[in-house]
Protein backbone atom coordinates (compact mmCIF):
# COMPACT_ATOMS: atom_id res chain seq x y z
CA UNK A 1 0.00 0.00 0.00
CA UNK A 2 2.89 2.36 0.54
CA UNK A 3 4.33 2.08 -2.95
CA UNK A 4 5.42 -1.54 -2.59
CA UNK A 5 4.35 -4.42 -4.84
CA UNK A 6 1.48 -3.35 -7.16
CA UNK A 7 0.06 -6.87 -6.86
CA UNK A 8 -0.33 -6.35 -3.13
CA UNK A 9 -1.93 -2.96 -3.78
CA UNK A 10 -4.35 -4.55 -6.25
CA UNK A 11 -5.33 -7.30 -3.82
CA UNK A 12 -5.87 -4.70 -1.11
CA UNK A 13 -8.04 -2.53 -3.41
CA UNK A 14 -10.12 -5.55 -4.39
CA UNK A 15 -10.64 -6.38 -0.72
CA UNK A 16 -11.83 -2.82 -0.11
CA UNK A 17 -14.17 -3.08 -3.09
CA UNK A 18 -15.71 -6.21 -1.57
CA UNK A 19 -16.30 -4.33 1.67
CA UNK A 20 -13.78 -6.35 3.68
CA UNK A 21 -13.85 -4.84 7.17
CA UNK A 22 -10.15 -5.40 7.89
CA UNK A 23 -9.10 -3.81 4.58
CA UNK A 24 -11.37 -0.79 5.14
CA UNK A 25 -9.99 -0.32 8.66
CA UNK A 26 -6.46 -0.49 7.28
CA UNK A 27 -7.35 2.06 4.60
CA UNK A 28 -8.60 4.43 7.28
CA UNK A 29 -5.61 3.96 9.56
CA UNK A 30 -2.78 3.88 7.01
CA UNK A 31 -3.86 5.72 3.88
CA UNK A 32 -6.26 8.46 4.99
CA UNK A 33 -3.59 10.27 7.06
CA UNK A 34 -1.30 10.35 4.02
CA UNK A 35 -4.10 11.65 1.78
CA UNK A 36 -4.97 14.30 4.36
CA UNK A 37 -1.34 15.41 4.49
CA UNK A 38 -1.16 15.57 0.68
CA UNK A 39 -4.20 17.86 0.48
CA UNK A 40 -3.00 20.15 3.26
CA UNK A 41 0.44 20.42 1.66
CA UNK A 42 -1.20 21.61 -1.55
CA UNK A 43 -2.90 24.52 0.13
CA UNK A 44 -6.34 23.08 0.97
CA UNK A 45 -7.79 24.28 4.26
CA UNK A 46 -8.88 21.80 6.94
CA UNK A 47 -12.69 21.93 6.32
CA UNK A 48 -12.22 21.45 2.56
CA UNK A 49 -9.73 18.65 3.16
CA UNK A 50 -12.03 16.76 5.52
CA UNK A 51 -15.06 17.19 3.25
CA UNK A 52 -13.08 16.06 0.23
CA UNK A 53 -11.88 12.96 2.10
CA UNK A 54 -15.45 12.10 3.10
CA UNK A 55 -16.65 12.48 -0.50
CA UNK A 56 -13.73 10.33 -1.60
CA UNK A 57 -14.73 7.58 0.82
CA UNK A 58 -18.23 7.56 -0.67
CA UNK A 59 -16.91 7.46 -4.23
CA UNK A 60 -14.42 4.72 -3.48
CA UNK A 61 -16.52 2.36 -1.39
CA UNK A 62 -20.22 2.92 -2.16
CA UNK A 63 -21.94 1.43 -5.18
CA UNK A 64 -23.83 3.76 -7.51
CA UNK A 65 -26.65 1.79 -9.11
CA UNK A 66 -25.05 -1.06 -11.05
CA UNK A 67 -21.65 0.61 -10.96
CA UNK A 68 -19.18 -1.04 -8.56
CA UNK A 69 -17.28 1.07 -6.00
CA UNK A 70 -14.75 3.33 -7.69
CA UNK A 71 -11.80 1.69 -5.98
CA UNK A 72 -12.48 -1.26 -8.28
CA UNK A 73 -11.20 0.98 -11.11
CA UNK A 74 -7.66 0.61 -9.78
CA UNK A 75 -5.89 -1.94 -11.99
CA UNK A 76 -2.50 -2.18 -10.30
CA UNK A 77 -0.70 0.14 -12.73
CA UNK A 78 1.49 2.06 -10.33
CA UNK A 79 1.26 2.44 -6.55
CA UNK A 80 -2.23 2.59 -5.06
CA UNK A 81 -1.22 5.57 -2.90
CA UNK A 82 -0.31 7.60 -6.00
CA UNK A 83 -3.66 6.69 -7.60
CA UNK A 84 -5.50 7.73 -4.44
CA UNK A 85 -3.62 11.04 -4.17
CA UNK A 86 -4.72 11.98 -7.69
CA UNK A 87 -8.32 11.00 -6.86
CA UNK A 88 -8.25 13.02 -3.62
CA UNK A 89 -6.86 16.12 -5.33
CA UNK A 90 -9.43 15.90 -8.10
CA UNK A 91 -12.21 15.57 -5.52
CA UNK A 92 -10.98 18.58 -3.56
CA UNK A 93 -10.62 20.79 -6.65
CA UNK A 94 -14.08 19.81 -7.89
CA UNK A 95 -15.50 20.59 -4.46
CA UNK A 96 -13.97 24.08 -4.54
CA UNK A 97 -15.37 24.75 -8.01
CA UNK A 98 -18.86 23.45 -7.15
CA UNK A 99 -19.00 25.93 -4.28
CA UNK A 100 -18.18 28.66 -6.81
CA UNK A 101 -15.76 30.21 -4.38
CA UNK A 102 -13.35 32.57 -6.20
CA UNK A 103 -9.81 31.26 -6.15
CA UNK A 104 -7.08 33.83 -5.66
CA UNK A 105 -4.72 31.91 -7.91
CA UNK A 106 -4.39 31.77 -11.66
CA UNK A 107 -4.26 28.54 -13.67
CA UNK A 108 -0.50 28.26 -13.42
CA UNK A 109 -0.65 28.54 -9.62
CA UNK A 110 -3.48 26.00 -9.50
CA UNK A 111 -1.34 23.61 -11.52
CA UNK A 112 1.49 24.11 -9.02
CA UNK A 113 -0.80 23.46 -6.06
CA UNK A 114 -2.33 20.41 -7.71
CA UNK A 115 0.90 18.89 -8.97
CA UNK A 116 2.04 15.85 -7.02
CA UNK A 117 5.48 16.15 -5.48
CA UNK A 118 6.07 12.46 -5.00
CA UNK A 119 8.14 10.46 -7.51
CA UNK A 120 5.64 7.62 -7.39
CA UNK A 121 2.84 10.06 -8.21
CA UNK A 122 4.76 11.42 -11.19
CA UNK A 123 5.49 7.95 -12.53
CA UNK A 124 1.83 6.97 -12.17
CA UNK A 125 0.62 10.13 -13.95
CA UNK A 126 3.11 9.73 -16.81
CA UNK A 127 2.01 6.12 -17.36
CA UNK A 128 -1.70 6.86 -16.96
CA UNK A 129 -1.82 9.81 -19.36
CA UNK A 130 1.02 8.86 -21.74
CA UNK A 131 -1.25 8.35 -24.77
CA UNK A 132 -3.29 11.51 -24.12
CA UNK A 133 -0.12 13.56 -23.78
CA UNK A 134 1.48 12.10 -26.91
CA UNK A 135 -1.60 12.80 -29.03
CA UNK A 136 -1.97 16.33 -27.65
CA UNK A 137 1.70 17.06 -28.33
CA UNK A 138 1.61 15.71 -31.89
CA UNK A 139 -1.57 17.64 -32.68
CA UNK A 140 -0.11 20.85 -31.22
CA UNK A 141 3.07 20.42 -33.26
CA UNK A 142 1.09 20.04 -36.47
CA UNK A 143 -0.99 23.12 -35.58
CA UNK A 144 2.08 25.38 -35.38
CA UNK A 145 2.54 27.97 -38.12
CA UNK A 146 4.80 26.64 -40.94
CA UNK A 147 7.65 29.05 -40.13
CA UNK A 148 7.63 28.15 -36.45
CA UNK A 149 7.65 24.45 -37.24
CA UNK A 150 10.48 24.83 -39.76
CA UNK A 151 12.57 26.92 -37.39
CA UNK A 152 12.25 24.36 -34.61
CA UNK A 153 13.18 21.56 -37.00
CA UNK A 154 16.21 23.37 -38.40
CA UNK A 155 17.43 24.40 -34.96
CA UNK A 156 16.70 21.27 -32.88
CA UNK A 157 16.84 18.45 -35.43
CA UNK A 158 19.21 19.74 -38.11
CA UNK A 159 21.42 21.52 -35.59
CA UNK A 160 21.56 24.97 -37.24
CA UNK A 161 22.59 27.75 -34.87
CA UNK A 162 20.85 31.09 -34.57
CA UNK A 163 23.56 32.79 -36.66
CA UNK A 164 23.01 30.35 -39.54
CA UNK A 165 19.25 30.76 -39.29
CA UNK A 166 19.61 34.53 -39.27
CA UNK A 167 21.58 34.39 -42.50
CA UNK A 168 19.08 32.02 -44.08
CA UNK A 169 16.11 34.24 -43.20
CA UNK A 170 18.07 37.48 -43.76
CA UNK A 171 17.29 38.85 -40.30
CA UNK A 172 19.41 39.50 -37.23
CA UNK A 173 20.04 36.89 -34.54
CA UNK A 174 17.81 38.62 -31.99
CA UNK A 175 14.87 38.19 -34.36
CA UNK A 176 15.60 34.48 -34.77
CA UNK A 177 15.87 34.05 -30.98
CA UNK A 178 12.53 35.83 -30.55
CA UNK A 179 10.90 33.62 -33.21
CA UNK A 180 12.21 30.47 -31.50
CA UNK A 181 10.98 31.61 -28.10
CA UNK A 182 7.56 32.39 -29.57
CA UNK A 183 7.45 29.00 -31.27
CA UNK A 184 8.25 27.18 -28.04
CA UNK A 185 5.72 29.16 -26.02
CA UNK A 186 3.06 28.75 -28.71
CA UNK A 187 3.62 25.00 -28.72
CA UNK A 188 3.45 24.77 -24.93
CA UNK A 189 0.19 26.76 -24.83
CA UNK A 190 -1.33 24.62 -27.58
CA UNK A 191 -0.34 21.40 -25.81
CA UNK A 192 -1.92 22.65 -22.59
CA UNK A 193 -5.17 23.57 -24.36
CA UNK A 194 -5.43 20.22 -26.13
CA UNK A 195 -4.38 18.19 -23.09
CA UNK A 196 -6.89 20.01 -20.86
CA UNK A 197 -9.64 19.18 -23.35
CA UNK A 198 -8.66 15.51 -23.12
CA UNK A 199 -8.16 15.01 -19.39
CA UNK A 200 -9.86 18.05 -17.79
CA UNK A 201 -8.54 21.44 -16.78
CA UNK A 202 -9.08 20.64 -13.10
CA UNK A 203 -7.24 17.33 -13.26
CA UNK A 204 -4.22 17.43 -10.95
CA UNK A 205 -2.27 15.52 -13.60
CA UNK A 206 -2.41 18.50 -15.97
CA UNK A 207 0.00 20.57 -13.91
CA UNK A 208 2.41 17.68 -13.44
CA UNK A 209 2.45 16.86 -17.16
CA UNK A 210 2.97 20.49 -18.17
CA UNK A 211 5.84 20.90 -15.72
CA UNK A 212 7.40 17.76 -17.22
CA UNK A 213 6.98 19.22 -20.71
CA UNK A 214 8.51 22.53 -19.67
CA UNK A 215 11.62 20.78 -18.36
CA UNK A 216 12.07 18.62 -21.48
CA UNK A 217 10.48 20.70 -24.23
CA UNK A 218 13.38 20.72 -26.70
CA UNK A 219 13.97 16.99 -26.22
CA UNK A 220 10.28 16.29 -26.86
CA UNK A 221 10.27 18.45 -30.00
CA UNK A 222 13.44 16.81 -31.31
CA UNK A 223 12.09 13.32 -30.72
CA UNK A 224 8.71 14.06 -32.35
CA UNK A 225 10.23 15.79 -35.39
CA UNK A 226 13.14 13.48 -36.08
CA UNK A 227 11.14 11.02 -38.18
CA UNK A 228 8.42 13.38 -39.42
CA UNK A 229 8.23 15.25 -42.68
CA UNK A 230 9.72 18.76 -42.52
CA UNK A 231 7.05 21.44 -42.23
Amino acid sequence: MDGTDPREDLAFAQACARGDAEALASFEARLVPQLRKALLQRGMNIPTTEEALQLLRVKLFVRSGDRPPRIADYEGQGPLLAWLRVAALRTALNLIRERKVPLEVDDSRLEEVASPVDDADRRYIKDRYRDDFTRAFQEALKALAPRARTLLRLHLVEGLGTAELARAYRVDRSTVKRWLAQAREGLRAEVRTRLAARIGVDTPALGSLMRELQSQLDLSIRSAMRDSTPG
